[in-house]
């Protein structure tokens, strides 16, 4: 099967070996790549309207994007810069192609992490024009960027589930790639994590591995599993703390909002 396939991403260079490799690899003429900077609502927009004026259909769309300690604390949107990519861009991403996705009975398979555990989301903190999860924190240490990650992780995954319950046509999972998997999600650390990195890197997860499940909740039968999370290839069972059905339905007001505020 030889599907076309559309990378997104901010790095050219990054996106042109992407395209290369991968045609090499299956023999695919069809696969291509757009700039887009998911830190970026103008951007993302862009995208969109360039991609719907040539496209009718969209049967698969991964949420892959992910940073920790990203180098700058606040995206273009003022939004702080962890949350704002990893669960915002995507967010708005989708919002922007509901449409299509419908129409398409489409797959949206939207990447999390474990680190979903410590990312606590209340109803609190989805109060205000711009809710207080979503506001700049300046990353000065280890923990806070934990922090912000963790709570983006959280916030992928109601939004898988959200998806599902809302749009019965598209089939929406989240997805744990593994433990450590060896991208470079840690290049803005220095010191300690680059030591890690290098002296741990054998042994981490190749990206061809941590793709695994992706790929499989991309083409196996999902019908049983919408809104479901996935950990090798196979659906986990969510902690009792994390499952919070009124925080999910406010999350995603609170963006469908916020996506409708910054996107004009």
């Amino acid at each position: 099967l030889k599907a076309e396939v559309i990378i997104i991403g901010r790095n050219k260079e990054t996106c042109e070996t992407a395209v290369k490799d991968i045609s090499a690899l299956t023999k695919n003429d069809k696969v291509s790549y757009h700039i887009v900077d998911l830190g970026s609502f103008k951007s993302i927009a862009g995208f969109v309207q360039e991609f719907s004026s040539s496209h009718t259909t969209l049967d698969i769309l991964v949420n892959n994007a992910g940073v920790m300690s990203p180098p700058v604390d606040v995206t273009e949107d003022n939004l702080d810069a962890t949350v704002g990519i990893n669960y915002m861009g995507h967010f708005y991403l989708t919002h922007l192609l509901g449409e299509m996705l419908v129409k398409s009975k489409a797959r949206v398979v939207v990447l999390s992490s474990e680190a979903h555990k410590k990312g606590n989301i209340t109803l609190e903190q989805l109060e205000g024009d711009v809710p207080a999860f979503l506001q700049p924190v300046e990353k000065n240490n280890l923990k806070t960027n934990f922090d912000q990650y963790s709570i983006s992780n959280r916030a992928r995954i109601y939004f898988a589930k959200e998806l599902s319950a809302r749009q019965p046509g598209i089939t929406a999972v989240s997805v744990h790639p593994g433990r450590v998997v060896r991208t470079d999600i840690f290049r803005s650390f220095g010191g300690c994590f680059k030591c890690f990195g290098i002296l741990f890197r054998p042994l981490l997860k190749s990206p061809e591995q941590g793709a695994e499940t992706t790929l499989h909740c991309c083409t196996g039968d999902m019908s049983k599993n919408k809104g479901d999370y996935f950990i090798d290839s196979k659906p986990s069972e969510l902690a009792a703390d994390v499952i919070d059905p009124v925080v999910q339905k406010k999350l995603w007001d609170v963006s469908v909002a916020l996506c409708e505020k910054l996107g004009k």
